[in-house]
């Protein structure tokens, strides 16, 4: 099994970096990228998420982003986004870093959760 090797500092970079469409806003609460292989994932693909996490999670640290082995919901190796209060601003963010994330191989999804 050989694992995918990324430059997780210019991917984070350039996901942070991304141009944002502001979405509807359906409420108040926080907004994470959570990083993760599905449960029926091959090991292979589990291996390279969980490398895909360290990697993310040391270049969140090194960029000054939030990164949440256990997020305030529950949620297991999330980005922190941001709080979208009620601008719809955060919900386009989150959508426009998980997008760059996908188009780099990284597999992850938008999460958000209200108060």
């Amino acid at each position: 099994m050989t694992l995918v090797k990324r430059d997780y500092l210019a991917i984070l970079t350039e996901a942070f970096a991304a141009p944002v469409v502001v979405e509807r806003p359906s409420g108040c609460g926080r907004v994470y990228v959570v990083l993760g292989a599905s449960w029926d994932a091959s090991e292979e693909a589990k291996a390279q998420a969980k490398a895909d996490a360290k990697g993310i999670a040391a270049a969140a640290k090194k960029l000054g982003k939030i990164w949440q082995a256990k997020s305030h919901y529950g949620d297991r190796n999330a980005l922190y986004v941001g709080y979208d209060n009620h601008t719809g601003y955060e919900l386009g963010k989150g959508t426009a870093i998980e997008r760059v994330l996908k188009a780099h191989g990284i597999d992850c999804y938008r999460n958000e959760h209200g108060d």
